[in-house]
């Protein structure tokens, strides 16, 4: 794997094409980087951190994507408008929702929740 440090942003608009464009900016950049190694599961949480901005951020403003990679860990942060903060919740085989931040927990090393301006950033990093 290559050894460095990598980082790059990309504003995203608040719609229902912000995910799959988030996913789109991920693979190319790891794959860019020689990173791809986390693509998979790191296109899992960026998917599901972008439907919620979308959901609780609504037309406030714009997404905010900051992707790094330092050595083999790669830490990805999004910031939005909302105060909503995202949790981590047990779910149930009969919960039709509110597995998103469940499955970010499960993918990743660690998370967090930080104020960021009137909203937050949301940042996760995988080894």
């Amino acid at each position: 794997m290559p050894e460095g440090t990598w980082s790059a942003s990309v504003d995203l608009p608040v719609n229902a094409r912000a995910a799959a464009a988030a996913r789109e900016v991920l693979r190319g950049l790891l794959l860019a980087w020689g990173h791809d190694h986390h693509s998979d599961d790191a296109a899992v949480v960026v998917s599901e951190l972008v439907t919620n901005a979308v959901q609780h951020a609504g037309e406030r403003g714009q997404l905010r994507l900051v992707l790094g990679v330092t050595g083999e860990v790669l830490r990805l942060e999004l910031a939005d408008g909302s105060s909503v903060r995202p949790l981590a919740r047990e779910v149930t085989e009969a919960d039709e929702r509110g597995r998103g931040m469940h499955i970010v927990e499960v993918l990743t090393a660690r998370w967090g929740v930080e104020e960021h301006g009137t909203g937050k950033r949301v940042w996760v990093e995988l080894d």
